[in-house]
């Protein structure tokens, strides 16, 4: 049970990462607020996750002018489903 919880829990944590980085291209040229306080709301619920995989990779992005915390955060959320799936 526990497992099953701990999956679909998982899976909703891709989700809202996936609407987090979706939004993250919108966020600043859009006028509507409801744009904006979704993202903020998404980078509330993912920032504490991403904000230690940013601190890891910044000696080693050099100039690259973009962030991918979202793409390592989500690999490892597909190890850990993974790994969660398995167990049940």
């Amino acid at each position: 049970m526990i497992e099953i919880v701990l999956y679909y829990t998982v899976r909703i944590f891709e989700i809202v990462l996936v609407v987090n980085i979706l939004l993250s291209w919108f966020v600043h040229s859009t006028p509507n607020m409801a744009v904006r306080n979704i993202y903020l709301l998404t980078s509330q619920i993912v920032d504490p996750l991403l904000d230690p995989i940013r601190r890891f990779l910044r000696p080693y992005m050099g100039g690259m002018p973009f962030d991918i915390s979202p793409i390592v955060l989500w690999m490892l959320l597909g190890v850990l489903s993974r790994l969660v799936g398995s167990l049940g």
